[in-house]
């Protein structure tokens, strides 16, 4: 799964290159949404992805994703 390192993107953009290089997420999480629910529906189809709920802001999220699925 590509999903980019978070410092020096905009939500936006680090949302759209997640959903338009992940075919499993195309139609099915929405990068026009705030982070939270973008966050909240990336779990659905990601499994063992961290609940976004704990952390306080997109980039504090991400980097728990990408630390998680790497291992």
């Amino acid at each position: 799964m590509l999903l980019p390192d978070p410092r020096g993107l905009e939500w936006q953009e680090w949302a759209d290159t997640v959903v338009g290089f992940n075919p499993i997420l195309r139609n099915r999480v929405d990068p026009d949404t705030p982070w939270e629910r973008f966050a909240e529906s990336f779990c659905q189809y990601v499994q063992n992805a961290p609940v976004p709920r704990f952390f306080d802001t997109w980039q504090a999220w991400v980097s728990a994703v990408i630390s998680t699925l790497e291992d």
